[in-house]
């Protein structure tokens, strides 16, 4: 038996990244075996581990990434303090901010947004020099999340937003005129957590990139869009946002740094509007409701050959979805419902051990990787591209029918206010017959009797 003075550094290496691209542990899993080979090295003087391209940043001094005093991220009490802290500081700057915004103004808000973004710009620099990788990019995701506070307060100042107090200004009611706004917002943000990816590598950057890119899409549909037919096509457009989000979060795990995992927040954020949009289109799309198996199933496949856990997560969300709703709309009349009901429960907990068991197995069968060693679905960019086509072509059917829709609505519309004046009007006299007077002191003459 080896001791730990033994271990080839370099066969381990090569061990413990074969075994990521597999599926057999994941990138979490691959940094902390790292971290034990190292830790396993340093305590005998004759073996010289080599350290992992993302141990230490590459502008820390030769101090800082000798020795790394940081517990290795993973989940773990050292990981969850520090998401703790994290989600307590912007806690604690939005109550500030949303509290104190009319007292501050728009200079207020933009001197102490900016104030704390350099804050945490350097709390981060500091953090990384002395070796804490992880507390360091946790502050500069503090840093980034500061962006679209100052940039409000910049439009305020230049006059493109309304003040807070004014909420009921018409401009507010308009949104193309919003949206444009908005989307500067988003922009700046992507910008800048651009400019930090470059100088900072950690995977927890890549949330307010994937929000911030959502939501400019978002603002962009809005702002183009025609506001007659907004309420009918908005859902169509959700469905063909997350496609695309799917996808550009398919570019960015062939891209991404080996050790960082930046696709993982894309990949959520588009499943979220997956699902968003699907439960909007439900009481409309008719027989489409079938479809949604295709989709777990895809998400189920594409988890597969990449690798992707959360997107097995969404397949079985959308399996389950449909297997409910085929318990209690389709088939809710069955007498023997409780009993499908408990089957159902039953086979989705044996599914589930099942695919625990097995899933580092079928990753290893269906896994394909091309000449860089990124990982690829079966069909590669057109099964990536293929439900953004599918979603963009049901949109522009959605869009022609939205225009007959936004007719009848009008003139459904027009017709109530027709009606509800008529109603508000006072009924029409009979023709002949005199008003009674407003003054009761004059005597109005009796009609004549017969006799």
């Amino acid at each position: 038996m080896r001791t730990p003075s033994e271990f080839d550094p370099a066969s381990l290496t090569r061990l413990l990244d074969v075994a990521a691209q597999r599926g057999i542990i994941d990138a979490t899993q691959r940094n902390a075996l790292h971290d034990l080979a190292r830790e396993l090295g340093r305590s005998t003087p004759s073996a010289r581990p080599t350290m992992p391209p993302d141990a230490a940043e590459p502008g820390a001094p030769a101090s800082a990434r000798a020795a790394t005093h940081e517990a290795p991220r993973g989940f773990n009490a050292i990981t969850v303090a520090y998401s703790a802290g994290a989600l307590l500081v912007l806690f604690a700057l939005g109550w500030f901010l949303a509290d104190r915004w009319r007292d501050l103004g728009d200079a207020g808000v933009l001197a102490v947004s900016a104030l704390y973004a350099v804050a945490f710009a350097v709390t981060s620099t500091l953090l990384r020099r002395r070796g804490f990788r992880v507390a360091g990019g946790l502050a500069a995701t503090l840093a980034v999340s500061m962006t679209p506070v100052w940039t409000f307060a910049l439009l305020g100042l230049a006059g493109e937003w309304p003040h807070p107090t004014r909420w009921n200004d018409p401009l507010l009611m308009y949104p193309p005129w919003i949206e444009t706004r908005r989307m500067v917002l988003e922009l700046a943000t992507i910008g800048v957590t651009l400019v930090t990816v470059r100088r900072v590598h950690f995977f927890a950057l890549g949330a307010p990139m994937a929000v911030a890119f959502v939501a400019l899409l978002l603002s962009l549909g809005a702002a183009l869009a025609d506001p007659r037919i907004a309420w009918y096509v908005g859902p169509y457009y959700q469905a063909f946002v997350a496609c695309l989000v799917l996808a550009t979060a398919y570019a960015i795990d062939r891209r991404q740094p080996r050790g960082e995992d930046y696709a993982l927040w894309f990949y959520i954020a588009g499943l979220v509007m997956l699902f968003a949009a699907y439960v909007q289109l439900w009481d409309s799309i008719g027989r489409c409701r079938h479809a949604l198996p295709l989709t777990a199933a895809a998400l189920v496949i594409a988890s597969l050959y990449l690798r992707r856990r959360v997107l097995l997560v969404g397949g079985g969300i959308a399996a389950f979805g449909y297997l409910g709703y085929l318990a209690f709309d389709v088939f809710r009349r069955v007498v023997a419902l409780p009993v499908a009901l408990a089957a159902l429960g039953l086979l989705v907990i044996i599914a589930t051990v099942w695919m625990q068991r097995r899933f580092p197995t079928l990753v290893a069968r269906v896994s394909t990787t091309d000449e860089s060693g990124a990982r690829e679905l079966p069909a590669g960019w057109i099964a990536a591209l293929g439900p953004v086509v599918i979603t963009a072509t049901t949109l522009l059917f959605a869009i022609s029918e939205a225009d007959d829709r936004a007719v009848d609505r009008e003139f459904r519309d027009a017709l109530y206010r027709r009606r509800a004046a008529r109603a508000s009007q006072p009924p029409p006299r009979p023709v002949g017959v005199e008003p009674r007077p407003a003054d009761s002191s004059v005597a109005v003459p009796a009609p004549p009797t017969r006799r």
